[in-house]
């Protein structure tokens, strides 16, 4: 009995390893544009425009056949690709925007949460 148990936990850990490894991307770079099937990220940058408030900027571009409209998922990461912080930030102001076509978003947030954030992951989300 005690090794039948002893074989399910370690069929359990291997099916579980199995498909961990397979369902996980590593982090994209800023410089990087990140596509997916209906959106590509792009221009994503920092704004040091003022003491007070910093801003990370960019842009989305409509790759689908219709309109879109939604958010995006910021986080900010640290040079071991660790999440320090996140946030979310309206796209085109929460108006959707059609094919083709690119629409921005910001989010202003104190410089002392830029400390050691040495890239930035944007991920679109639809509403």
């Amino acid at each position: 009995m005690k090794l039948k148990s002893i074989a399910n936990k370690i069929i359990l850990i291997l099916t579980l390893s199995f498909l961990i490894s397979c369902g996980f991307e590593s982090s994209k770079k800023t410089t990087e544009s990140v596509t997916t099937s209906k959106v590509k990220v792009e221009n994503v940058k920092i704004k040091e425009d003022s003491k007070f408030a910093w801003a990370v900027v960019g842009m989305i571009r409509n790759e689908s056949s219709s309109e879109i409209k939604g958010y995006v998922k910021i986080k900010f990461l640290n040079s071991s690709g660790d999440i320090v912080y996140s946030t979310k930030a309206k796209v085109n102001d929460g108006d959707s925007f059609g094919p083709g076509r690119a629409a921005s978003f910001d989010y202003f947030t104190e410089p002392k949460n830029f400390d050691g954030v040495t890239d930035f992951e944007v991920d679109f989300v639809e509403k």
